[in-house]
């Protein structure tokens, strides 16, 4: 596919999720070609049984390499995804997210001026109508906050591939890995500049992390421990559940 060297290896982990994929896909082969060359497109699928295969033969012009074997998980298929990157950024998709075109050039012009050893966060939009109590946009905050919120979505993170390659994320999360996974950097001090004028993807409705059950709750509090100060910790007892109850309000005044 790439006629020049890749600066972004974007990576999509999937399983049985043909429909999303294909919409994924077919939005990256929509980009302006000078767009997609500097694309090194990675999809790292556990096994589907559903037509995920197919659809990935027919992309196959766009698609630089494919990964599909059983895996321990949507972190797991991400961590393999890394393991195939060449190109000296990533970033990381999901089957049903769709990248916005003008916000990816600039983002694409911003990288061969940036510093090596920081990250790039930009704006990721809602693609439709999002869950009650959920914004429309979501606006990368590097600092602080990040205790008490997850600030960063990794539709809209791009990393050095030396940060994935030698901190992968944990398998240990099923939905809060990337979240864990921020919050070690932010601790060891790692730098990542906030481009919040600029959005590069749109998500769609749904997903792990959009399912908000005490199970999610109780996986943001298993992320936080040993990972925000202890004061903190202690206040998001009743943080957490404020959170959720939120969530829940919302739901139910949007029936």
């Amino acid at each position: 596919m790439n006629r020049i060297a890749a600066k972004v290896a974007v990576i999509i982990p999937v399983w049985n999720d043909a429909e999303a994929l294909d919409c994924t896909l077919s939005q990256f082969q929509a980009l302006d070609s000078a767009v997609l060359a500097q694309l090194e497109v990675i999809v790292a699928d556990g096994a589907s049984q559903d037509e995920t295969l197919a659809v990935l033969g027919s992309f196959a012009a766009i698609v630089s390499h494919v990964d599909s074997q059983k895996d321990d998980g949507v972190y797991d298929a991400m961590n393999r995804g890394v393991s195939n990157v060449s190109a000296p950024w990533i970033w990381v998709m999901g089957a049903g997210d769709i990248p916005t075109e003008e916000g990816l050039k600039r983002a694409l012009d911003i990288l061969p001026y940036a510093e090596s050893d920081a990250a790039h966060a930009f704006a990721v939009g809602s693609d439709g109508e999002p869950e009650p109590g959920v914004p429309h946009t979501w606006i990368p905050d590097w600092g602080y906050g990040m205790h008490w919120r997850n600030t960063m979505h990794h539709q809209g993170l791009i990393v050095p591939s030396s940060w994935l390659k030698s901190h992968p994320f944990s398998s240990a999360y099923r939905v809060l890995g990337d979240y864990a996974w921020c919050l070690d950097r932010l601790k060891s001090g790692q730098t990542v500049h906030c481009h919040s004028e600029l959005m590069v993807a749109k998500v769609s409705s749904g997903g792990l992390s959009r399912t908000f059950t005490p199970a999610l709750y109780l996986e943001e509090w298993r992320v936080k421990m040993g990972r925000v100060p202890l004061p903190t910790l202690l206040a998001h007892l009743v943080w957490l559940s404020a959170k959720w109850a939120f969530k829940l309000c919302s739901r139910i005044l949007s029936m």
